[in-house]
């Protein structure tokens, strides 16, 4: 029988694409994001990803001390977490803005996108009848007119910083040249294995959503990589994607990530109430697979992370 390896379920627990009025069940303030950590913590998850927002209007922010007060909150009450952070940061800001919580707090993971996007409007706004804070449409329609710009010269900035700091690369990318990136800097020595993959799909404006796509990806990844210098992820973004996607992963020995950063659905038209909601459901389908959920240490092992005691939070 062919051996099946624990399963690594991260949770990204807020995100920005998703707000308020799109849902009141998102954590917003530093206390509700930690708890909701706690619980994923508890029901097996072993990492979770995590952005910072405003308090008083559930705003994006990538306000330091904002992010200390969170992280700080996240390990007191989780401490064996895996706690990954984002680096997407605002839109506008430099390089050295976006990799400042790595500099600053050096997590044992964070996101890195190796490669440009169109927009990254995960949920669609004419579903919105009515806005509770006025920054949400404004900045939620600014995504069609963006570009998440990431040069090779930024995409090896954020590799050389993150690898200072021994921090690991969680390399996100929403179509197949973000894998041929990575590829490319994985040859030439300036990212260190085991990679860290994760394929994004169903983003508008990006790749799409459909298990053919999780097939094609994972099949380059092995022959550009070979089966024991990578791990990879799949993120469903909506519903079904995120149970449909991730099923699909399971049962090609992929690892998961769910949570309401990209996704706000259980069920059709049924908002989740909790991310906690999220990691109780995969973790059925996962037994349905005879896929045990890593601990956090084991993942740690999995991926060559440094250590909780290592981070500065």
């Amino acid at each position: 029988m062919e051996k099946r390896p624990k399963l690594i379920l991260t949770v990204a627990i807020t995100g920005t694409d998703t707000t308020p009025s799109q849902s009141p069940y998102i954590p917003i303030t530093a206390d509700e994001i930690a708890e909701e950590c706690h619980k994923c913590w508890k029901a097996g998850a072993a990492a979770v990803h995590l952005h910072v927002r405003n308090p008083e209007d559930g705003s994006p922010t990538s306000d330091m001390d904002r992010w200390e007060e969170m992280l700080t909150k996240v390990k007191r009450l989780s401490p064996s977490l895996i706690v990954g952070v984002t680096t997407g940061g605002a839109y506008g800001q430099t390089i050295d803005e976006r990799l400042e919580v790595v500099t600053r707090f050096k997590p044992e993971v964070a996101s890195m996108t190796p490669e440009s996007i169109s927009n990254t409007l995960h949920h669609v706004v004419p579903r919105v009848k009515e806005w509770k804070y006025d920054w949400e449409k404004p900045y939620l329609m600014s995504t069609y007119s963006s570009t998440f710009s990431n040069s090779m010269e930024q995409i090896e900035r954020f590799v050389e910083v993150m690898q200072e700091n021994g921090t690991k690369p969680e390399c996100e990318f929403f179509s197949g040249s973000g894998l041929y990136n990575t590829r490319n800097l994985y040859r030439e020595g300036k990212l260190e294995g085991p990679l860290w993959l994760q394929f994004v799909l169903g983003v508008r404006g990006t790749t799409g959503g459909y298990p053919s796509e999780v097939v094609h990806l994972q099949t380059e990844a092995l022959r550009m990589f070979g089966p024991d210098t990578f791990h990879w992820s799949v993120i469903g973004v909506g519903y079904p994607r995120q149970y449909t996607l991730g099923a699909l992963a399971m049962s090609m020995f992929g690892h998961v990530r769910v949570g309401m950063e990209d996704n706000i659905y259980r069920r059709k038209g049924v908002l989740c109430q909790s991310n906690v909601e999220m990691v109780e459901d995969i973790k059925t389908i996962a037994e349905i697979f005879g896929r045990e959920l890593a601990t956090p240490d084991e993942a740690r092992e999995m991926l060559a992370l440094k250590g909780a005691d290592k981070v500065e939070f």
